[in-house]
């Protein structure tokens, strides 16, 4: 059984406008000790799922239907009361700014003790032992928890609020964009860290990202979505050497590659669709080189392609040609 199984969920923003539903029947599964790449642009609900899975939503968001499972429990039906326990204790998240994760006129260190004897019930000379044992698991010194955050430098920020993650030995932690505000050299650090984690702890991650090297780095598994659905979800090896789909080919153009230096970026004209009218059929249609009369009027299914990999395209059957395709310049500028 999955440590984590999402099942058809949809969450819903109440604009002025009228209902956006960013996140649109999802399904999927993390299995224990797995680490989860979800990856795509900006607006296409990536942090949405994200926060969804933690109940954490803005007050115009809400989850409208389906279930997340964690240890065979619907988080979606329990108590606030009930799902305030979980938090931390089953469950924590890594946010998209380390800076707004911590209270920048609380010590850090204070941080993390509050957690643990709040959440944890743990007394102040363990929570202090507690916390210079997590400190110790990212790489900082203990005495840095008497620092505040702006003592801190942006990679050590990072690690500080992974550790507060990691508090209460959660069987999950959602990481959103853990490292998209720092340099290279430090998301590095960052990510190293994730991966020590996940060996020494069977530790189970959910990477949000919309940069494919940093799921390349530490991910088993890989989820694009698209549009607030998932398009293509397959094993890491399997997304790099053997896509199906057209938007995952296309985001695979935009990145460079260390094996080919001199091969050419192309990018996916256009935008995202509008989530409050979201187009019928296919919602990559209009900026897919590849659509057809049948992408217009009928939505792909997200069906098995290959054993363990699924994908939502019309045209999978012919993928080997659409891929030769793919890598012209020229067949990203055809527009439907």
């Amino acid at each position: 059984m999955p440590l984590l199984e999402v099942r058809d969920l949809t969450v819903e923003y109440t604009t002025q406008r009228g209902a956006m539903r960013a996140v649109d029947g999802v399904s999927f599964a993390v299995e224990a000790g797995q680490h989860l790449g979800l990856i795509g642009e900006s607006g296409c609900g990536k942090s949405t799922l994200g926060r969804a899975l933690l109940r954490v939503l803005p007050r115009n968001g809400s989850i409208a239907g389906g279930e997340i499972r964690l240890n065979d429990r619907d988080l979606v039906t329990i108590s606030e009361e009930q799902m305030r326990r979980a938090r931390w204790r089953e469950l924590s998240m890594v946010p998209q700014s380390s800076m707004d994760a911590l209270d920048p006129v609380y010590r850090v260190g204070d941080q993390i003790k509050e957690v643990l004897t709040n959440r944890g019930d743990y007394n102040r000379r363990a929570a202090r032992e507690r916390a210079v044992e997590l400190f110790a698991l990212v790489g900082l010194a203990k005495d840095r928890l008497s620092n505040y955050p702006h003592e801190f430098s942006g990679g050590m920020r990072q690690r500080a609020v992974i550790a507060l993650a990691l508090a209460l030995e959660p069987d999950l932690v959602v990481a959103d964009e853990p490292v998209t505000a720092l340099d290279v050299i430090v998301q590095h650090q960052v990510l190293k860290t994730f991966r020590e984690l996940q060996e020494r702890f069977d530790l189970s991650v959910i990477m949000i990202t919309h940069d494919i090297s940093v799921v390349a780095e530490t991910c088993d598994e890989v989820a694009v979505m698209y549009a607030g659905k998932i398009v293509e979800q397959t094993s890491v090896e399997r997304f790099f050497h053997q896509p199906f789909h057209p938007y995952t080919l296309g985001l695979q153009n935009a990145y460079p590659s260390l094996h080919d230096a001199n091969r050419v970026l192309i990018s996916i004209d256009g935008y995202p669709p509008d989530l409050i009218d979201p187009p019928s059929g296919c919602r990559f249609r209009d900026r897919c080189p590849f659509a057809i009369e049948r992408c217009q009027h009928e939505e792909p299914p997200l069906i098995e392609v290959a054993p363990g990999h699924r994908a939502a395209c019309h045209r999978w059957p012919e993928v080997e040609k659409l891929r030769s395709l793919a890598k012209e310049a020229a067949t990203w500028q055809k527009r439907p």
